[in-house]
């Protein structure tokens, strides 16, 4: 569904989606499909993708997905009625997406488990409302659809309910679980063709390894300024994976141009987000096929960042564990609904195959004390993460390699601030 919306007067929801539709162009590959129902809960007007609408014997649905273990979703969503059968198809998939649901009576908005798949919504009145993948595109007011949560309207009442709860148990052998999860996730979830962003660092290796080992073409790209640190990184680590890697040399011009794309859609324009976003841009514009992979999700998941360490060395591994549970909470508006977009401004769909539910529910099933792992005087962050590339065959060079940002690491954010600086303009 690229636009929705629902109002009392069809013409309105005709021109408004229309409106909202031609702001989110930059989406549309496909052929584009114009659906209108007359409900009892007002004029819809849904344009979407044709892939992406199914028109069933009891709903129509329209949604973009990523569910390669599922080829029957989200077609079977269109053969349903009612909240209960909706909740249960969704509790069924392990991937990402998100959509709208809609009878003639009944309306719904669903996302994926983390927010994987953009979808946000706005309110004109109360009767009456807009949704699209991109918040921006709806201007003032619109709020992103929390992860894991079904918006439901009937007409005359409107209800934002949580359908998923992770699956948290009790693990006992969590080095061996996640190797074996990660080579499950990695050959499900990775297209066999298509780029990878790749620094070189524990993350992108995991996935550039496996992905060889299971026979995948997969372009590994390192994007930065000269002789960076990720492009050191990144020739190393291909050595010793015995890959090829892909060099995207960064210059101040190249840089200018994601950044005058990148602002005119950001909601969130510091330098270290136009930082980010501009390697997504970048990587995803010099991608070879229609995906980009990337390794995000495994610093919120398995304590990568040093706050964490920071927080465990003052306050304890509680502390440390509840700063880890809210920034995996918050991920799809710290770092998803921005790489995302980035990446879909260029061409790409963007996929992070840590985050798909396999990994991301065995991640916090784990005890946070085998992600911060006291070592002697050192504590080392992402220990799991670490002893399960090793069980992997990863050289002990990339597992035992220490975490570095991206944005600092290619050179990009020294650049962005003088950019922005000398321009005059403000990166916020």
């Amino acid at each position: 569904m690229i636009a929705l919306v629902i109002s009392g007067d069809r013409g309105e929801a005709e021109a408004l989606a229309t409106e909202i539709a031609e702001k989110q162009k930059h989406r549309i590959r496909g052929e584009i499909t114009k659906v209108e129902i007359e409900a009892g809960y007002g004029s819809a007007c849904i344009i979407a993708e044709e892939d992406d609408v199914i028109i069933g014997d009891k709903a129509i649905v329209s949604c973009r997905h990523i569910t390669p273990e599922d080829p029957g979703f989200p077609e079977n969503l269109g053969e349903i009625e009612g909240y209960d059968s909706v909740i249960r198809i969704l509790r069924g998939q392990r991937g990402f997406f998100s959509g709208i649901w809609a009878s003639e009576s009944k309306l719904i908005l669903f996302r994926d488990h983390v927010g994987h798949m953009p979808l946000a919504y706005r309110w004109l009145r109360p009767e009456a409302f807009t949704a699209a993948l991109e918040r921006w595109a709806l201007g003032g007011g619109a709020e992103q659809l929390e992860p894991g949560h079904m918006l439901l309207f009937d007409g005359r009442r409107s209800e934002v309910v949580r359908w998923y709860e992770p699956g948290i148990g009790q693990v006992n052998d969590p080095v061996g679980l996640l190797a074996n999860s990660l080579i499950e996730v990695m050959d499900i979830y990775i297209p066999k063709r298509c780029s990878l962003a790749f620094s070189g660092g524990l993350d992108s290796s995991i996935i550039a390894h496996l992905a060889s080992r299971s026979g995948k073409d997969v372009d590994a790209l390192v994007i930065g300024y000269g002789d960076c640190l990720d492009r050191v990184w990144a020739r190393e680590a291909a050595e010793l994976l015995g890959i090829e890697v892909r060099e995207i040399i960064v210059d101040d011009e190249l840089l200018r141009e994601a950044i005058s794309m990148l602002k005119g859609y950001l909601f969130k324009k510091s330098p270290m987000d136009l930082a980010i976003a501009s390697i997504f841009y970048i990587a995803s514009k010099n991608s070879l096929g229609d995906f980009l992979i990337a390794g995000q999700g495994p610093d919120e998941l398995f304590g990568g960042y040093r706050k964490y360490l920071t927080a465990l060395e003052r306050f304890g591994i509680g502390h440390a564990a509840e700063l880890m549970r809210r920034d995996v909470e918050q991920l799809h508006v710290t770092n998803l609904e921005r790489d995302e977009l980035a990446s879909a401004l260029a061409g790409s769909t963007l996929i992070a195959p840590y985050l798909a539910k396999p990994i991301y529910e065995l991640a916090l099933s784990i005890n946070p004390s085998m992600k911060l792992r006291k070592n002697g005087g050192e504590i080392i962050r992402k220990w799991v993460l670490r002893r399960a590339a090793e069980k992997l065959g990863l050289p002990g060079k990339i597992v035992e390699r220490p975490k570095k940002a991206a944005q600092y690491s290619s050179g990009i954010m020294k650049r962005i601030k003088f950019i922005l600086s000398s321009s005059g303009v403000s990166g916020r």
